[in-house]
């Protein structure tokens, strides 16, 4: 379980884009892994698990979120602002393994999977919520945004977004790097261990 346990890791890649509608969902897609052990699992997750960029192998689980926008520059008594019902939403595209086998595995497997597995939808929830956090920061700066042309708005949201999602990435990674205790603690609840 040590090492299936350490599989259980998550990406947040980030993009801004302008949309008609500024939708807020969470899209799941499954991909498969087959065996019927441990290692058999482990070499499946190796195989087939989500690509994290800035990490080496496969994850257990990931997640890729997208934010999306409709807010519109409007000129009105010599300045340019934002449309003041615009919206920032996310779309976050989770992907979670589907075990093929999970029905003719052993009980202690398929429950050491199931703990795996629901601590994988916990932990994709927590970057969601994060993502989230700054879709309301980066509404914030949109309906705060003022210059004296529409251009010059442009370029000052581009530059007032630049470090908006700097901390953003940077408050993924951290949840990343500080969620083994969470883990671990999660795991001792149902009686096990990174290690066991």
């Amino acid at each position: 379980m040590k090492r299936l346990a350490a599989a259980v890791a998550i990406a947040s890649a980030v993009t801004l884009v302008g949309c008609s509608t500024p939708p807020t969902d969470v899209r799941i897609s499954t991909y498969k892994v087959s065996g019927n052990s441990l290692s058999s699992l482990e070499r499946s997750l190796s195989v087939h698990g989500p690509t994290v960029p800035g990490t080496q192998g496969r994850a257990f689980a990931a997640v890729e979120t997208t934010f999306l926008h409709n807010f519109e520059p409007v000129e009105a008594g010599g300045r340019c602002r934002y449309s003041r019902n615009g919206r920032v939403g996310i779309r976050s595209d989770v992907i979670l393994p589907e075990w093929r086998q999970r029905d003719r595995a052993s009980p202690d497997l398929r429950a050491k999977w199931d703990v795996i597995s629901q601590y994988a939808v916990i932990h994709e929830a927590g970057h969601i919520k994060i993502s989230q956090k700054y879709a309301r920061i980066l509404e914030t700066a949109y309906k705060n945004a003022s210059a004296p042309t529409c251009e010059a708005l442009d370029a000052q949201m581009a530059a007032t977004i630049r470090p908006i999602a700097a901390s953003h990435v940077a408050e993924q990674e951290e949840f990343d790097r500080t969620d083994a205790p969470r883990f671990q603690r999660y795991l001792r609840r149902y009686g096990y261990t990174a290690g066991s």
